[in-house]
């Protein structure tokens, strides 16, 4: 049994498992629970599983790695660009840990592909955008071999399908138990760092909430929770970011389009007009009865004939976060924004404005409110969030949504809408932090950020922490001399800057709606 067993929990939030745990459905949980100490753990912002994985096993602040969201505008290049493992400039806690000896199993953690070569064994998470029944570039594994083992004794599947049909239900929960499986096997093996995200669950809660699907996926999690045996292993259960309930979206760049900030290319500006897509009195029939309108449309073109379906929606209105860059006029627009509130200033068109365009918008947005309600909880720029050499290409403002908002990146009627989206729960900067094994005292914690859990980790082993990372072990939650808290020198990591937005993590973008 290896020494500290991690498992990451996409999207795990307290307020939804507490209430599962009270109605008595995940008792291995509460048991963990119990017995462990406790925290909310702040994610980074925006809090998103890309880059909060590599964040948490880094133990640093996107302004480290370069890295701020699913997708990235690299401004040299004038391109929207994906990141993959190799754009984040940095070690991870295998890499440290394998360093002073230790060997390491990275299981299924988003961003990781292509895998690194690590003191063990390497399988990459969300981000491989691919069927391994195909032939691909580069494996999934390291070592490279290990892929064939995956798909015959686990039957592995990289990507997650339409959950909101029964075969991908299925498959969601199917995803879910292969992983706990490898998991298992590996814990049998000679391992001493063993960490595993489990992703899909994050994609049920986007698309049912706290509805039974989901709650099914939990139970299913907590019935794999109860065969890890904590009497001498340290279990560090912690998610990526949290989740709550979307009543309402902020279509962000509908706003920027209104108010002069955003102009679109002369054909989509035609094509935006409601009477060349769904009518107004379609799109606003389709919202009073809590239906997506761009879902709507989705579910449409599956069913319906290609020349009926022409005639009932014969543009590409609501304007989807994934065909937005194309229909763009950079050359006339100030500023753009992605869903989750990173929003970018064209710097080479405002020139010596650009400060003044800022700040302009900066107290724009944070005075935004609809109906007596406020919008945004935070509007803050890149340097009042970030610290490190890649903050110069961050978003240049940071929105964050108020409770029960969500920032939507596409272009709909109104910069007010109810549930644009198809999700019924987004991303929220708190999530869970659970530790129980060897050393840790009981208790509740004061909240921790997810940059805690890498130093923390080190630690424990006696490893010592790089001086580049921004979190601090969390001594408070165990007995005295557990942890070993000492430094070392940074392992040096190049990187690249990303690439051209790949069909395959379009469509699985798209698929679980951060490009809708």
């Amino acid at each position: 049994m290896a020494d500290v067993v991690s498992i990451g929990l996409d999207g795990a939030a307290w307020h939804k498992l507490d209430r599962l745990i009270a109605d008595g459905r995940l008792p291995n949980l509460a048991a963990l629970t119990d017995a462990g100490a406790r925290a909310q753990l702040r994610s980074v912002t925006p809090p998103v599983t890309c880059p909060a994985w590599r964040c948490s096993t880094s133990g640093k602040n996107p302004g480290k790695l370069g890295v701020y969201w699913w997708l990235n505008l690299d401004r040299d290049r004038g391109e929207i660009v994906s990141p993959d493992a190799t754009s984040f400039p940095t070690a991870d806690v295998w890499d440290y840990l394998g360093e002073d000896g230790y060997r390491c199993a990275a299981l299924n953690v988003p961003m990781t592909y292509p895998p690194s070569e690590i003191n063990g064994t390497m399988v990459s998470g969300f981000g491989a955008a691919f069927d391994l029944n195909e032939d691909h570039e580069r494996p999934l594994t390291y070592p490279p071999p290990f892929e064939d083992e995956l798909v015959e004794k686990y039957d592995w599947e990289t990507q997650v399908d339409d959950v909101t049909t029964r075969e991908g239900l299925e498959a969601a929960y199917e995803m879910i138990r292969s992983r706990f499986e490898l998991l298992s096997d590996t814990l049998e093996a000679d391992y001493d760092y063993v960490h595993l995200t489990v992703f899909a669950v994050n994609a049920l809660q986007h698309k049912y909430g706290d509805g039974e699907e989901t709650a099914r996926a939990w139970e299913l999690i907590d019935d794999r929770l109860g065969r890890i045996d904590t009497e001498e292993t340290l279990l560090v259960l912690y998610s990526d970011h949290g989740h709550s309930r979307i009543d309402h979206t902020f279509a962000v760049n509908r706003w920027l389009l209104d108010n002069g900030y955003l102009s679109l290319s002369a054909d989509a500006s035609a094509g935006s007009s409601l009477g060349t897509a769904l009518s107004e009195k379609a799109y606003t029939t389709l919202e009073s009865l809590g239906i997506s309108p761009k879902q709507a449309s989705v579910y449409a073109r599956r069913i319906l004939p290609s020349p009926l379906y022409d005639a009932i929606v014969p543009a590409s209105f609501p304007i989807s976060s994934a065909e937005l860059a194309s229909e763009v006029d950079w050359s006339e627009t100030d500023a753009l924004a992605f869903s989750q509130g990173p929003l970018y200033l064209n710097r080479r068109r405002l020139g010596d404005r650009y400060e003044a365009v800022r700040e302009e918008l900066r107290r724009e947005l944070s005075d935004l409110t609809h109906r007596g309600s406020t919008v945004l909880s935070d509007v803050r720029p890149a340097e009042a969030v970030y610290d490190g050499p890649f903050v110069a290409d961050a978003p240049d403002l940071l929105l964050s949504s108020s409770e029960g908002w969500e920032i939507y990146g596409g272009i709909t009627p109104s910069p007010f809408e109810s549930q644009v989206m198809s999700w019924t729960s987004g991303n929220h900067p708190l999530g869970v932090l659970l530790l129980n094994g060897p050393g840790v005292e009981q208790g509740e914690l004061s909240e921790c950020s997810i940059l805690d859990v890498a130093p923390t980790v080190l630690s424990y082993l006696d490893s010592p922490i790089p001086t580049d990372m921004d979190g601090y072990p969390l001594e408070t939650a165990f007995s005295d001399g557990t942890l070993s808290v000492t430094e070392r020198d940074p392992i040096e990591v190049e990187s690249t800057r990303g690439n051209a937005v790949e069909d395959g993590l379009r469509d699985q973008l798209e698929d679980l709606g951060y490009l809708e």
